[in-house]
């Protein structure tokens, strides 16, 4: 491959996986990790393929998944447990790349451009090494999705489970697009994939060839974004827990409830967009990418982000950004959603010379300024934005 090598690693089952490992009595049975009936988490949050093979799925009622297999072995949740696999497999990939982004506590992209040459090895080989040795170390199985980018490193490891291999390149890559629907790629939640079908765009490929100024009119600039990732137009660097402390700013939150409508989601937002904005600023820190993850109530994610043509900082803006996201991401009838984070990169200090026309509204700067001093004098609750804006 003559551009970088990315890995995206997912640990298969990794719930229902652990629960056999410490309980090896259930391995040849049908399991499924859940929550207390009695209570909100009552539902299924992982299963093995076993289950799988009688349509349970993630996030339903114990009682439907009953219903399906009578004979289902549920098992209470073991988080600490999940937490330390999850530490030791990345004890393993750090032994062949400090460049790793974690994507929740089963799946990681690791950047092993610079390792290939060090382990004198292809991509495949390199990757087989890593998924043998969680096997061996852990009694784990991982599939793993080779390319140049995220998104279709990510694509290739859904394809082939459990403990896949799959590498997309420049010779395979438009054959793979055509095999795949547009809900597979990571970005593409039901909303959009439903627009997208109604301008019958089925398949990645279609995705690939659609025109991207179309694709930006339907879509905004996550159009765009979209069209790039499929086409493999991606050199966005990976976002690492290092990266995280020095060349970024975020905050994320777990809901007190699962949030079902679209004003507990805009609350919420409002509420991140915020304590981001007052960040970047005591930072004197502009943006130019925002990320958004979305951590449903069955404990899947979702994820994408955007990069503007300009710079930013204040509350209106990463609110509009964000929420711009999560709409192309689970749309109006979304999935109950458990926790949401929003992250800013690229990020410049104000304080460098660069034209002031670059941020989007500098009227707003100076009013978000204005609106932290009153926070910071008065309190949290002395004033706010409006709900719904776009400028002032």
């Amino acid at each position: 491959m003559s551009k970088r090598v990315i890995f995206h690693i997912d640990m298969n089952n990794f719930y229902a996986s652990v629960e056999c490992l410490l309980n090896p009595n259930l391995k040849n049975y049908a399991v499924a990790v859940a929550g207390d009936p009695n209570k909100r988490t009552g539902i299924i949050l992982a299963k093995n393929y076993l289950a799988k093979v009688y349509g349970v799925k993630t996030g339903e009622a114990i009682w439907e998944a009953k219903q399906k297999c009578p004979t289902l072995i549920t098992v209470a949740p073991h988080f600490d447990k999940y937490q330390e696999y999850s530490e030791r497999a990345r004890k393993i990939y750090y032994q062949y790349t400090d460049i790793i982004e974690p994507f929740g506590i089963d799946e990681c992209w690791l950047d092993v451009t610079d390792s290939l040459k060090f382990f004198n090895s292809t991509p495949i080989q390199l990757a087989k090494k890593i998924q043998d040795r969680i096997y061996d170390e852990l009694g784990l199985s991982v599939s793993i999705g080779i390319s140049w980018g995220k998104t279709l490193a990510k694509l290739g490891s859904d394809m082939k489970k459990p403990r896949g291999l799959t590498l997309i390149d420049e010779k395979n890559h438009i054959d793979i697009l055509k095999t795949l629907k547009v809900d597979d790629m990571i970005m593409i939640g039901k909303h959009t994939a439903k627009k997208l079908r109604m301008m019958n765009v089925n398949s990645l490929y279609d995705l690939y060839l659609m025109d991207p100024k179309l694709l930006r009119h339907h879509f905004g600039i996550v159009g765009l974004y979209l069209h790039n990732a499929v086409s493999g137009i991606d050199d966005d660097k990976l976002i690492t827990p290092k990266d995280e402390d020095t060349k970024s700013v975020g905050n994320g939150a777990t809901a007190v409830k699962d949030m079902t409508n679209i004003e507990e989601i805009k609350d919420f937002l409002h509420d991140l967009a915020s304590k981001v904005s007052k960040r970047l600023r005591a930072h004197k820190f502009c943006a130019k990418t925002i990320h958004l993850t979305i951590k449903y109530a069955d404990f899947t994610y979702s994820s994408a982000q955007n990069t503007m043509d300009h710079y930013f900082s204040n509350e209106q803006d990463i609110f509009n950004y964000s929420f711009e996201i999560f709409s192309h991401l689970a749309g109006d009838k979304f999935a109950p959603v458990r926790a949401l984070r929003i992250c800013t990169t690229n990020l410049i200090n104000k304080s460098d010379e660069f034209q002031v026309n670059l941020f989007t509204n500098e009227k707003n700067e100076k009013l978000c300024s204005t609106v932290d001093y009153l926070k910071e004098k008065y309190g949290n609750n002395i004033i706010s934005f409006a709900k719904d804006y776009k400028e002032f």
